[in-house]
């Protein structure tokens, strides 16, 4: 039953492998759409917390540890510690917005071209596709009957060709939404918060830049664990892996602020100072 033959060895037997359809290059990809992929698609607004959380936490972590080392002054700490939330914050979320703008720019101009070659040379493109369903194992005759189909229905066709020719959903060329730059911008905020919150206790400052370091722990875990349950990993082991991490990112910004500046003369840099 299964032909996996050569593509190239195929000739469609039919001439007219476009339906006569007014304005049909207009037409956009009829992309199946159900609850789970919807569900999926909210779950996995995950990147932008971990990514924005952990970023937040550990980079105002280093920015205010630094100052209150080096100025031991908590107006000074609260100050800065603002504004690299502030400022991170709006980076981040303005930055995801941007990323994703010209992530759909670039499929919508895929798809634009993949119509021009369907309207240019629509026999080449009726052969690329029966060569694709070869691929997924059907016989050279199924898969002539399944793409003749397709052509009745532009819309399905041209989604079936973005899909396998280039390996991208054509949702991304419509998806306009904020939940992701605002999920970016608001963990950032958020894990910022974590190590400021820590210098606003009545403690003395060294046993703020402790309970901070803590705090930073505490949020890293939470994030990780909250992932795990998303991802049916283990949430334990999820939380930790994100700890060792970010621990691991602090270490190497410490080392790196300790030994590289007397190379150059300067004393020790503390974290973020």
């Amino acid at each position: 039953m299964t032909d996996h033959g050569d593509a190239a060895d195929l000739t469609p037997r039919v001439e007219k492998v476009l339906v006569d359809v007014p304005g049909w290059q207009r037409v956009r990809p009829r992309i199946p759409d159900t609850q789970q992929r919807r569900t999926l698609e909210r779950r996995r607004s995950i990147r932008q917390i971990v990514f924005g959380m952990q970023d937040g936490i550990l980079t105002t972590l280093g920015i205010i540890t630094g100052v209150g080392v080096a100025e031991g002054d908590r107006a000074a700490v609260f100050i800065s510690g603002f504004l690299a939330l502030l400022a991170g914050a709006l980076s981040m979320g303005v930055g995801e917005y941007l990323g994703r703008k010209s992530e759909r720019e670039v499929v919508q101009a895929t798809i634009d071209m993949e119509k021009r070659e369907m309207a240019a040379d629509p026999q080449s493109e009726f052969t690329e596709q029966v060569a694709f369903y070869k691929l997924k194992g059907f016989s050279a005759d199924e898969a002539e009957m399944i793409v003749r189909r397709l052509t009745q229905h532009p819309d399905i066709y041209l989604y079936e060709m973005v899909r396998d020719e280039f390996g991208i959903d054509p949702r991304e060329a419509e998806d306009d939404s904020l939940r992701a730059p605002l999920a970016m911008s608001g963990s950032y905020a958020l894990g910022s918060l974590l190590p400021i919150l820590a210098y606003a206790l009545p403690v003395s400052m060294p046993a703020s830049t402790l309970t901070a370091l803590l705090f930073a722990l505490i949020g890293l875990f939470a994030v990780g664990y909250y992932a795990g349950t998303l991802s049916e990993r283990s949430a334990l082991g999820k939380g930790l892996e994100v700890v060792l991490y970010g621990c691991g990112v602090f270490v190497v910004s410490y080392l790196v602020g300790h030994f590289i500046p007397p190379l150059f003369g300067r004393g020790p840099v503390s974290v973020g100072g």
